[in-house]
């Protein structure tokens, strides 16, 4: 037998008018082989090699270097052959297709399923075992299989087995047992059956509900009705959506209300990310407000792994947890996905509750009721991060009309923190910290432990610039990165498979991962020319940081929406709009932009901007006593609480060494590392009515996500605008954005630092009934590279008109003025 040009084999998948036409009855269910080859019903453990997950960047790349190589050496293999079959059961046709990774079209045709893992030897044994436990193992018999019935012939199967850690590599044939397929066939159809009427319920309930789905106040705040329509016009118009909504127009309903009503006319699921879970409240208040209304949506909220799981470290292992272990068999013989569609609001305390009982993962069972769910609640790495744990759970879209609809709160934050995802750094210093805890160890872990952190922090500091005494761009090294990580791996594995019993914050799988992490970023851009990426070395007197910067993250955003019919990403602070569109990756796209304005009385609020004082770098020493007695003056003119905003805490602490607290007033601060509790505390404070004066930076935790409601805030003085170091990084990022974008300098430091004065400004007026005094000090506020940052509404003409020649008159006078 020869090789003729490309192959596909199976049934032509008809399409669905064709179809309609030979059985008007029938519906069709499209599934891809990786999603119908599973254990039926599914069973097995959380691990790297479950089979259940979706393969990793490094994985693809093993796969093509081999298929690269078997056409080099055989003229009669072909890689990535399509095949595919239709099942029909009762009123459903399931079209199952997929691609055989390889096909040796032989007199013998051979199909080859190549698979890569850490462990060789134990995927090895796994897969040897049973031929129809394990994912992997179906997946070949079922292109065995389909072949078979194409053509009458039992091809050879084998697995074609690489190690990650050195590529060595295992053939292993396994024999296509058809009677033993069809057995699990009969299961499995009847299986996916249950699975597509279900779907269909899912769908005809979702849609039953947008047809009667109400606004959950009975008068709108004003600015509301224009910000629905034009989020309804938008998703109408298929455009994506960047909206700058003030706080109080209650924006969160207003985005939401038309997002998820769309959503549900298609029987789909809207996905609303923010950008920490402590935002979470916002979006479950709204699904709160449709539901009192009697809307019967259902809400999941997603917690992080770290808070949820019930072992001293979340690592998902089956050999040291045994919430991982028989994970999937334990799910399905307690049929816990049933329980979880019945309840309307999902959330930490549900699943955890669930995975104590009957020892499963409570974290993977928040993922596997994400399909139920009419909305997911969760922060953006589930979205946006490299191997985003939502993208590798494909739903059965049968019923279902496109994809579901994101929403994106607070997204003036998205540039950054996707920037953020694509930019780890090691630092020798951070693993000599490490050698404590390791010489804690059992000798027979520590001693290798230590000689290879070690080796940690002679390959940081080999990548040291002769002569460099500064941060400095560097090239790295891949394959003495790649080097460690492997042998960093092969500790790991040796420890779990010990009897050391795995404490809190366990140094082993800290150094672990974080070298891992840094490697897998560093090995996706060596291998592709990435100019938005770069590496650099910082000096440090015990050793050095070599760190991965992205300036752009905006084609992993890009290929994120993919996964979503419609986008609306929304905030207070999005302007300019052209910056946030190029850099959260919509500007090709067809994009809408709407900016409205607060809805509150512009009487109730005086902004000011003092330009005589300046917080540049030079001139900073000359002006802290000006600062301070400013926010002393200011803040004496109406007793309450003010807070000050500062650029950095070394600029904070300055300026607080030489205020002098007005009479009556208190006074706290912002501390530099600050619990939760602490900053908690530090807002109750405020609430009991005595005047104090915060002491703050800006960007932090008491400048954004946080509310101020009634009389807890009635001034703030924003000091400068919060302006990035200047230093070889972000000059690097600059150079970037002036080659790019053509706009080099407010890319790099102008816009970034007004999104954080923006936002703390906004901290005041929260409410129609609140009054406030606003306070930018600084003369670059009035610069375009600036103002172009400032919503609409602060000013009609120019940011010149916040300027005043009599700052305390003016502010006496407001005080003055009846409510």
């Amino acid at each position: 037998m020869g090789s003729h040009g490309r192959r596909e084999f199976g049934v032509v998948l008809s399409d669905e008018k064709d179809t309609a036409v030979k059985n008007a009855a029938i519906k069709i269910v499209k599934i891809a082989i990786r999603e119908f080859a599973v254990p039926c019903p599914r069973s097995g453990s959380i691990d790297a090699n479950s089979g259940y997950g979706e393969a990793s960047s490094q994985g693809i790349e093993i796969h093509q270097l081999i298929q690269a190589k078997r056409e080099k050496e055989d003229s009669d293999y072909q890689a990535e052959v399509k095949i595919a079959r239709e099942f029909e059961r009762g009123e459903y046709l399931f079209q199952v297709e997929g691609r055989m990774d390889g096909f040796f079209d032989h007199q013998t045709p051979k199909i080859e399923e190549i698979k890569s893992t850490f462990a060789l030897t134990k995927l090895s044994v796994t897969l040897s075992e049973n031929h129809f436990d394990h994912p992997y193992s179906l997946q070949l018999q079922t292109y065995g299989y389909f072949y078979y019935l194409d053509h009458g012939v039992v091809p050879e199967l084998a697995f074609y087995l690489v190690s990650t850690r050195n590529r060595e590599s295992e053939e292993m044939g396994i024999e296509l047992d058809i009677e033993g397929y069809e057995a699990w066939l009969e299961l499995r159809l009847e299986e996916l059956v249950e699975q597509a009427r279900l779907a269909e319920k899912r769908v005809a309930r979702r849609k039953k509900i947008s047809k009667s789905f109400a606004f959950p106040f009975e008068k709108p705040r004003s600015g509301q009705i224009e910000l629905i329509e034009t989020v309804e016009q938008g998703i109408k118009d298929n455009q994506r959506m960047l909206v700058q909504a003030p706080t109080g127009l209650g924006k969160t309903v207003g985005v939401l209300y038309p997002s998820l009503k769309e959503a549900l006319s298609r029987g789909q699921r809207v996905v609303y990310v923010t950008p920490k879970n402590s935002q979470h409240t916002v979006a479950e208040d709204a699904i709160e407000q449709f539901q009192n209304t009697g809307s019967p949506v259902k809400s999941l909220t997603i917690t992080a792994k770290s808070k949820m799981c019930f072992k001293a470290e979340p690592l998902c292992n089956p050999t040291y947890c045994e919430f991982a272990r028989d994970y999937y068999t334990k799910v399905a013989q307690n049929d816990l996905l049933t329980e979880l569609s019945k309840k309307k609001k999902l959330t930490r305390r549900t699943f955890k509750a669930l995975g104590e009982k009957h020892e499963v993962c409570p974290f993977e069972l928040q993922l596997e009721a994400v399909p139920e769910a009419d909305t997911v609640i969760c922060d953006y790495n589930y979205v946006f991060a490299p191997q985003s744990a939502l993208r590798r759970l494909p739903p059965m879209s049968f019923a279902q009309e496109g994809k579901p609809n994101l929403v994106v709160d607070e997204a003036h934050n998205l540039p950054s923190r996707a920037m953020d995802y694509y930019s780890p750094s090691l630092s020798s210093v951070v693993l000599s910290y490490m050698r404590e805890d390791i010489r804690k160890l059992p000798r027979r872990i520590g001693k290798e432990a230590e000689e290879l952190l070690d080796e940690c922090i002679q390959v940081i500091n080999g990548n040291k610039p002769i002569g460099a005494t500064r941060h400095t761009e560097v090239k790295l090294d891949l394959d003495e990165f790649v080097k460690m990580d492997v042998k960093l791996r092969g500790l790991l594995s040796k420890y779990l498979e010990s009897d050391i019993e795995i404490q809190p914050k366990d140094v082993i799988l800290k150094l672990t991962f974080y070298w891992g992490s840094f490697t897998d970023i560093l090995q996706g851009i060596t291998e592709s020319e990435r100019p938005e990426f770069f590496t650099t070395f910082q000096p440090h007197p015990t050793g050095g940081v070599v760190k991965i910067t992205c300036c752009d993250a905006s084609e992993m955003l890009k290929s994120a929406y993919d996964d979503f019919s419609q986008v609306v990403a929304f905030s207070a602070t999005l302007k300019p709009f052209d910056y946030y569109a190029k850099l959260s990756g919509l500007k090709e796209s067809n994009l809408k932009v709407a900016e409205f304005q607060s809805p509150f009385e512009k009487s109730n609020r005086k902004l000011l901007i003092i330009p005589q004082i300046s917080t540049k770098y030079s001139d900073r020493e000359r002006n802290y006593s000006r600062i301070a007695e400013t926010i002393t003056r200011i803040s004496a003119l109406m007793p309450g609480n003010y807070v000050a905003f500062f650029p950095s805490f070394d600029f904070l602490e300055k300026v607080l060494a030489l205020f002098s607290l007005p009479a009556g007033f208190q006074i706290v601060k912002q501390e530099r590392s600050m619990h939760a509790n602490d900053s908690e505390a530090i807002l109750e404070h405020l609430k009991t009515g005595a005047p104090t004066v915060v002491f703050a930076v800006q960007g932090g935790i008491f400048s954004e996500g946080v509310d101020y409601p009634g009389d807890m805030l009635v001034g703030a003085f924003v000091i400068g605008p919060p302006l990035p170091h200047f230093d070889v990084e972000r000059e690097t990022m600059r150079k970037y954005y002036d080659e790019h974008y053509e706009k080099g300098f407010d890319y790099a430091y102008a816009y970034p630092a007004m999104a954080k004065s923006v936002q703390a400004a906004g901290r005041v007026i929260r409410s129609e009934k609140d009054r406030g005094v606003i306070v930018l000090m600084d003369g670059r506020f009035l610069e375009a590279s600036y103002t172009q940052s400032m919503p609409q509404d602060w000013f009609k003409e120019s940011a010149r008109e916040l300027v005043s020649t009599s700052i305390l008159k003016e502010v006496a006078e407001f005080w003055e003025k009846p409510v």
